[in-house]
């Protein structure tokens, strides 16, 4: 079986759920980041009933869950059930001999063909607390929305969960356990911008250097990653149009962010922009990015694709299918090429505010509430990087993915752009980060002025 990344703390936590059974475990994720392999993990053994549903009819669905669940009684005739019912009723029989772990994935297909599945479970799992009955149930599903909604207040299963994860993609630093071994921290970086830290997609990419990753396992008819975005769309559960769902997230790929720009580009009224909108980001593939204010209410902003390699999918492979679907990817290659900086960029300004988030030891962003960007209404200025508690802005920065070492003209531009904002920013802290690193003049100011340098190499510091 292959490596586990960054799921300690989730692994203990199922194992946990196992010994304390009764327990219920609701998990959420988008497709491809592992909670199958997660769950696999933490439940092995004969007392593990694992079924994964899909989109099949009822009877289809209950007779597989059925060969599954006939692992439980060795020997014996075949089983069958007629309802969800009598399955649950089997369950709770062989779970009070032994402990026992049961498994739904994809738990949204079953509901699907069952809608009164959530409630049957209710009704089986009241009976199983109630009677200290040894079961851990999993319902693992990848369409966010649907799963958190079956703990919503209305929901059947409202305040029974025991645990309830949500499973995400890998950051950087976890993704790069997952990439060749002796690449530097600005090689990590350029292919954590390219794959992402899906652990399925770092698996597909392989370990060869990021040229042959994009040229063979992108770039290549036929090749693992090449129509991903695209196969998972299709394959989305209740996404009957999925050109208009493709067509949105290329336009935001391509720069229009904004909902009146997709649909000026896609000919569509703003209410089905909106819609899809809405959807993509309950799957989990958009999100939607507003400036950085202390206190203040929620303003609109504008659209951008969630995960890296749908990022970079979208904006180099989408537009040059025809040409890659005639083999010609040596000219597509040097747009990548020609292209490579600029895009990675924009990733690492999300590498730096993560870091800032979860790994650095600057006092300011620790303190912060929130922590984004920043923009003018004009246009005028704009801060990769801004933190902010309730009160004020406590950091800013600015990101500089070049090749070059980095100047004092970048503090210079850091600091017109501090100016722009109001008095809440007067006092705010300021960080420049750096691809390589910065200039001897700029470090002594740096450090006289008491500004923070931090370089790609400190991103990956313990």
């Amino acid at each position: 079986m292959r490596q586990l990344v960054d799921r300690e703390q989730e692994l203990a936590r199922l194992i946990e759920q196992r010994a304390s059974a009764p327990s219920l475990v609701v998990m959420r994720g988008r497709r491809r980041v592992g909670k199958t392999f997660l769950l696999a993990h933490a439940f092995n053994g004969e007392d593990v009933v694992s079924y994964q549903a899909d989109e099949q009819p009822r009877s289809v669905q209950l007779a597989a869950f059925a060969s599954e669940a006939a692992r439980l009684l060795p020997g014996s005739p075949p089983l069958s059930f007629d309802s969800w019912d009598a399955a649950f009723g089997f369950l709770g029989s062989p779970a009070r001999a032994r402990p026992l772990v049961v498994v739904i994935d994809e738990f949204q297909y079953a509901c699907a063909s069952e809608p009164a599945l959530p409630s049957i479970v209710q009704r089986h799992w009241d009976a199983w607390d109630t009677q200290s009955t040894p079961i851990c149930l999993v319902l693992s599903g990848s369409v966010l929305s649907f799963m958190e909604g079956l703990l919503s207040r209305e929901a059947p299963l409202h305040g029974r969960a025991s645990y309830r994860p949500t499973i995400g993609p890998l950051d950087y630093r976890d993704a790069r356990e997952l990439a060749p071994a002796g690449n530097s921290p600005q090689e990590s970086i350029e292919r954590y911008a390219v794959v992402g830290g899906t652990p399925q997609y770092q698996i597909w990419a392989g370990l060869g250097p990021l040229e042959r990753v994009v040229r063979e396992r992108i770039l290549s008819k036929g090749a693992p990653l090449y129509e991903e975005p695209l196969t998972l769309v299709r394959e989305e559960q209740n996404i009957r149009d999925p050109k208009s769902y493709f067509g949105v997230l290329a336009a935001i790929a391509s720069g229009r962010t904004r909902n009146a720009q997709i649909g000026s580009l896609l000919e569509s009224p703003s209410s089905n922009v909106a819609a899809t909108l809405e959807r993509l980001a309950e799957l989990g593939y958009v999100q939607e990015k507003t400036p950085v204010s202390p206190n203040a209410k929620r303003s609109r902003g504008f659209w951008q694709l969630s995960d890296p390699f749908f990022r970079f999918w979208f904006r180099r492979v989408a537009p040059n299918r025809s040409r890659l679907d005639r083999g010609e990817i040596d000219s597509v290659w040097e747009q990548v090429a020609g292209d490579l900086d600029t895009y990675v960029g924009r990733i690492f300004e999300d590498v730096c505010r993560h870091w800032l988030a979860h790994f650095s030891d600057i006092e300011q962003a620790r303190d912060a509430t929130t922590i984004g960007s920043w923009w003018s209404r004009d246009g005028r200025h704009e801060i990769d990087i801004a933190c902010a508690d309730r009160k004020r802005y406590t950091l800013l920065g600015s990101c500089k993915w070049s090749r070059r070492l980095v100047g004092e003209d970048a503090l210079d531009a850091l600091l017109s752009s501090r100016d722009a904002i109001d008095g809440r920013a007067a006092d705010a802290s300021l960080a420049l980060f750096a691809r390589r690193g910065f200039t001897r003049s700029l470090r002594q100011r740096a450090a006289r002025e008491g500004v923070r340098l931090v370089n790609a190499a400190d991103l990956f510091e313990l």
